[in-house]
């Protein structure tokens, strides 16, 4: 879609100059420094020769067609240049003038006239206010950026593609990075988003086969469910998406009637939402190179065991603790491999895991990596060494290189001292990347394998079935006046989904709540049902273990006084008359329907511990019981559910099933279902099921 785009056979540059301290004077500088092989075609008014290239007056008195506009103008001439470009039949433009909606006012109609243009024409815009592209491999610098002083990668690698909501920012990792010997295909910066926008960047890079991942800096998704469409894809495709998500101020977060609303804010939401579809996250410029660097090999990570191999002991014992720290396990190595290192590894080094080969170990790192490269029992190796000198890279560093290719496993290389010019330009004529710190280096492995676990799992993430047709009576229910809705009310949508409720009845009049009690049988507790009054126990409307007919005549009667004194004009539906539940561990589940992403479930601790601990685990509907059984096992609280410290295992394949019925019902429910509790949820011992307690939704008032 955006192959003229980004390798263009012809580029105009509207506002181009020999001065190179304007903005465009450095695009003619940058695209031509970066050797441009297509035509070039200066416009400025008054100079008739630029850079060497013939100029001309105006976009309209170029003689050949042009592929891409690059404007350079101040912002009041920018839509007058624009609709010349595309009067020529231009049909892609870079703009990098700013002064548009991120001023207001004026700029902010000049911005609307662009957009006019974009409908009418169909001109592909790049921008406002943006700091341009560069197509690495076809040599594109469409941008006025100085970060692209710095060597190039190597032609056919593939690399990561930045796409980044900040221009500075996004240049600025290319530069990082490439001093660190990473390979890139494509940096662009997005600007204001006229036109173009950060998705369709993703799409192209998705099927550019010079592209192995893509690197995004974000600051709001304006098409989210585009995101999440193309984040699929990515999966399919095994290109990973890295993301640096900024903006995470809990200040915007909105006030909720229900626990699962009040605790998934939008910083929640958006964390798992990209959890789920495997995108990764960082929260610096060095993380989000880190993590795609980890992904240069091409490799999976199938398990969590590493070796480590160091020409120092104490950097060996430091990445060690790292490693455990972030989940990975040092094994032991075997004896019989142990007796193999011990042919070249000094009898003061280790032969044990980490391997520490000692200064005066020759080529053991390449034998060291033979030895262990086919270990069935090691996922990944680390390598730590001193590239201060480019000794050990002039002896070793085609072996290492050789290796990390031929192994089926991932190596990680580490320099505990910062590397010499020399040597990691010998790094870059073998390819390979080199971390600098040990987070760093562990942090890369940590996103390797959590991307190779979510690729294991990918198919039971995303196998949940299409959200079904609303039965007639949910859709009633979600068509009321009030928003929120009343606990016998919010049931009523759960049991159309075949959820298991506790027996209840709604009595309008102590007499009735008497008799219903009757045909219940038992103890009962009585609930005041308003949808005014969505918090009970606050109103005195709550009343448990009543086993006689007197306590509960008495106790509707006074549950009735309390509410009416509580909010003297609420609407009273009646009092609720429910059979005790037996007893199981408190937990909670709910529904929230996020603006950007859409139904949310939630899962966690119940009753008290719901605020106290905030142990919860978020996904977005519709569920899959295999992404149901992941939400549960990463409570924190889960070994409470799995039998800790003697206690019987509870029924946790049921709150697994509730999950998944409840997903089915958000997704169903769409916009009209905004939130839902249920909280508690009584999970009782494996195969007595659960009792759900108390429920409470809000519905969507808007049409």
């Amino acid at each position: 879609m955006l192959e003229t785009f980004f390798d263009p056979t012809s580029i105009a540059l509207i506002g181009a100059t020999d001065d190179a301290s304007k903005i465009g004077g450095k695009i003619v500088l940058t695209l031509l420094r970066e050797k441009y092989a297509g035509r070039f075609y200066p416009v400025n008014r008054t100079s008739n020769r630029i850079a060497g290239y013939a100029a001309y007056p105006s976009i309209g008195a170029v003689p050949d067609s042009v592929d891409l506009a690059l404007i350079a103008v101040p912002a009041r001439q920018v839509p007058g240049v624009l609709e010349e470009c595309a009067e020529k039949g231009i049909r892609n433009a870079v703009i990098f003038s700013s002064g548009f909606s991120e001023e207001g006012g004026e700029g902010a109609a000049l911005q609307r006239q662009i957009e006019d243009i974009c409908r009418r024409t169909g001109i592909r815009v790049n921008g406002p206010n943006s700091e341009g592209f560069f197509n690495v491999h076809a040599g594109v610098a469409a941008t006025f950026s100085p970060a692209l002083d710095v060597p190039k990668p190597p032609q056919g690698s593939m690399g990561t593609g930045i796409v980044s909501q900040s221009g500075g920012l996004g240049f600025a990792l290319y530069n990082r990075g490439r001093q660190r010997n990473m390979a890139f295909s494509h940096i662009v910066s997005v600007g204001n988003q006229v036109d173009l926008e950060l998705n369709d960047y993703i799409d192209h890079l998705l099927d550019d086969p010079a592209t192995g991942n893509v690197m995004l800096y974000v600051e709001s998704f304006r098409k989210p469910k585009r995101f999440l469409e193309l984040a699929r894809r990515a999966a399919q495709l095994k290109k990973p998406l890295i993301v640096a998500k900024v903006g995470r101020s809990r200040a915007g977060q909105r006030a909720a009637a229900s626990h699962t609303g009040a605790m998934a804010g939008s910083v929640r939401v958006t964390d798992a939402v990209l959890d789920h579809h495997g995108v990764l996250r960082a929260n610096d410029q060095d993380e989000l190179l880190d993590l795609a660097a980890a992904f240069s090999q091409g490799k999976r990570m199938r398990g969590d065991r590493v070796a480590i191999v160091s020409t120092s002991g104490g950097t060996a014992v430091w990445l060690t603790d790292t490693c455990e720290e972030m989940g990975f396990e040092v094994p032991p190595i075997d004896g019989e491999r142990q007796a193999r290192l011990a042919q070249f590894i000094p009898s003061y080094g280790s032969t044990n895991n980490p391997v520490d080969i000692t200064a005066q170990g020759v080529n053991a790192y390449a034998q060291t990596l033979e030895v262990l490269g086919d270990a069935d029992y090691i996922d990944a190796i680390i390598i730590a060494s001193s590239f201060a000198h480019d000794t050990r890279l002039k002896k070793e560093g085609e072996a290492i290189a050789r290796l990390v290719k031929e192994l089926d496993i991932p190596v990680f290389i580490y320099t505990y001292t910062l590397p010499s010019a020399s040597s990691m330009q010998i790094l870059q004529q073998l390819g390979l990347f080199c971390y600098s710190t040990i987070s760093g280096c562990v942090r890369g492995l940590q996103g390797l394998r959590a991307y190779s676990k979510f690729q294991e799992e990918l198919n039971g993430r995303f196998g949940a079935p299409d959200a079904q047709a609303l039965p007639t009576c949910v859709r009633r229910a979600l068509e009321g006046t009030e928003a929120t809705m009343c606990e016998y009310e919010t049931k009523h949508l759960l049991a159309a989904f075949d959820i298991e409720l506790p027996v209840e009845r709604l009595a309008k009049t102590p007499q009735e709540a008497v008799a219903h009690a009757a045909d219940i049988g038992g103890a009962v507790a009585l609930k005041i049902q308003s949808p005014h009054i969505p918090h009970k126990t606050e109103a005195g409307g709550v009343l448990l273990k009543l086993e006689t007919s007197d306590a509960v005549r008495q106790g509707a009667e006074a549950i009735l006084k309390n509410a009416r004194l509580h909010v003297p004009n609420a609407d009273i539906h009646g009092v609720l008359v429910q059979a005790m539940g037996k007893p199981g561990l408190e937990m909670m589940a709910g529904i929230v329907n996020d603006v950007s992403f859409g139904p949310m479930v939630m899962v966690g601790l119940g009753g008290i511990y719901v605020e106290v601990l905030e142990d919860t685990a978020l996904a977005p509907a519709p569920l899959t019981a295999h992404t149901a059984l992941k939400m549960v096992q990463s409570l924190k609280g889960y070994p409470m559910l799995s039998g800790a410290r003697g206690r019987p295992p509870c029924d946790v394949p049921a709150l697994c099933q509730l999950l998944v019925k409840l997903s089915q019902l958000a997704a169903s429910s769409g916009d009209r279902l905004v939130e839902m509790d249920i909280n508690p949820i009584l999970v009782h011992e494996d195969g007595a099921g659960l009792t759900i307690v108390d429920a409470l939704g809000v519905r969507s008032l808007t049409p």
